[in-house]
């Protein structure tokens, strides 16, 4: 492995020291522990207050949910040990909790605390996002300590796979009650397999195994997330010893550290998605301009130079894998095409479609990169894009406020791989992550959210996909790839097909 005096020589000394120091590293001393160069904090460690899906990765490592994801993306029994619907309208729904679950303070898992969690606290406190998810609820009952009756007031046939997902993290009733959010704030405890001990803002996350965790104690007993947000950083980092894993690393780099002594790299294709996310406004309220982004991307251009042919390109919203995939359809790469649409709408070399472009900036492997390989392919069809860079925190406030100024390039993660999850929610115009937002897809929508047979509901997605991408209303590009590196012999790292980062499946 490189050691310190390779990591100095192959990092400007003064950037190094900083590095070393800001992590509170002595690069003497001998590693105890797993750290983890990951390119995000946790907005809060108020898992309910943020649906945004980026941090779950960080929260399960501290808090339970009621179901679980396996590393193959299938939905799994968690805290949640059986399920099932009471009606025939996804109405009332029936869950039975294990009853060997505890809270970090000793205090044993409930039906109150997913009662309090689901229901009571998002009645007491407003603008929690959860509650975007989950306020169609009208009622928890708690008949008995491992059993919870939920009554929704319009049908919610994904509760399931919400229960699994973004922000759904069982909180401790008692002791929330008892020290207030500041307190929580301050001392977040859950259930999940490591306990909070020690936390800087934008900087660091030590956590330590928790010896009563329901799954047994975790195999590694330390781990501690550094937050890099720059890639090249956190290459340095792992390439010097100094971290045992990074995460979204770009794809030529984890290609490198793979060939190195004691590294090791997993490129993992997920089911998550980079599309284009359209604004309603502008330029681009015109579908043929549209159309012609899209005709102009040369998506298996994008997966070969950025993601080494592993991602695959996408025609729809779903990625192989998923259950809505459609392999059968294939929107054309055409860039007469492009050109002449945006003739149709009077725009040429004298005239170029010009808008404002987003894309976030090393937060996922080779974001940027590709966003300017889009705004090059635009160019060469008459679409002048002028890119700027944008924070994932921008985005989730610009977008809830419907001030998103221009097309963006986002990756959705959806680590369910149900299609509600993805479009039926970023084009839902009824919901806060929408960005496209039009009636009309709602008259497409609607009957699927309520559709309990999971055969009709998985079909009807598929049309709706097909639909939603010939209206222009986003434009999917490739699949996500997970792309980390690692040192064998101290990481022993499991991939997830949801690219999370999960240190309790990992070897010791």
């Amino acid at each position: 492995m490189i050691n310190r005096r390779n990591f100095t020589q192959s990092v400007p000394v003064g950037i190094a020291g900083l590095l070393l120091a800001q992590w509170g590293i002595d690069a003497n001393a001998a590693t105890e522990q797993v750290r983890i160069a990951y390119p995000i904090d946790v907005p809060s460690w108020d898992p309910s207050k943020s649906a945004a899906p980026n941090p779950t990765a960080l929260f399960k490592c501290v808090f339970d949910q009621p179901l679980e994801y396996t590393p193959d993306s299938k939905l799994q029994p968690g805290v949640v040990k059986h399920y099932e619907w009471l009606d025939k309208e996804g109405l009332v729904l029936q869950v039975d909790l294990r009853d060997d679950v505890f809270f970090h303070n000793g205090d044993k898992l409930t039906s109150e605390d997913f009662k309090f969690t689901f229901f009571d606290r998002l009645r007491a406190e407003k603008g929690l996002q959860l509650s975007f998810i989950w306020g169609g609820i009208t009622a928890i009952e708690t008949p008995s300590p491992t059993r919870a009756i939920i009554r929704f007031g319009k049908p919610m046939v994904t509760a399931p796979q919400f229960l699994g997902y973004s922000a759904a993290f069982i909180l401790p009733k008692a002791y929330f009650e008892k020290v207030g959010l500041d307190g929580f704030l301050a001392k977040p405890i859950g259930s999940g397999p490591y306990k909070l001990v020690d936390y800087q803002r934008d900087s660091s996350i030590t956590l330590e195994a928790f010896d009563r965790y329901w799954r047994g104690p975790a195999k590694i007993r330390k781990i501690v997330f550094q937050v890099v947000k720059d890639p090249t950083t956190r290459v340095s980092a792992v390439q010097s010893g100094q971290v045992q894993l990074a995460a979204a690393l770009p794809m030529r780099e984890a290609l490198r550290l793979g060939q190195s002594p004691g590294l090791a790299n997993s490129l993992t294709p997920t089911v998550d998605t980079y599309l284009v996310q359209m604004v309603n406004s502008g330029p681009l309220v015109d579908r043929n301009v549209r159309l012609a982004m899209h005709h102009a991307i040369d998506k298996q251009a994008l997966s070969k130079a950025f993601f080494n042919s592993i991602a695959a390109p996408l025609s729809t919203a779903a990625a192989p894998g998923t259950p809505a995939y459609a392999p059968d359809y294939a929107f054309a790469f055409d860039p007469a095409r492009s050109q002449a649409l945006l003739k149709e709408s009077g725009y040429g070399p004298g005239k170029p479609v010009q808008f404002r472009f987003f894309a976030t900036n090393g937060i996922y492997p080779n974001d940027f990169e590709m966003a300017r390989a889009l705004v090059q392919m635009w160019k060469k069809v008459g679409i002048d894009a002028a890119l700027e860079v944008i924070e994932p925190a921008q985005y989730y406030t610009k977008v809830q406020a419907g001030k998103l100024e221009g097309p963006t390039l986002w990756f959705w993660t959806n680590a369910t791989g149900d299609p509600e999850l993805s479009a039926g929610y970023y084009l839902d115009p009824k919901k806060s992550f929408s960005v496209w937002r039009s009636p009309d897809v709602s008259t497409q929508l609607d009957p699927l959210l309520v559709e309990l047979n999971l055969e009709k509901r998985i079909e009807g997605y598929k049309k709706f996909h097909v639909w939603a991408v010939e209206q222009g209303y986003s434009l999917p590009l490739v699949q996500g790839v997970s792309t980390v590196a690692y040192a064998k012999a101290e990481a022993g790292y499991k991939p997830f097909r949801n690219g999370w980062i999960l240190p309790y499946y990992w070897s010791a």
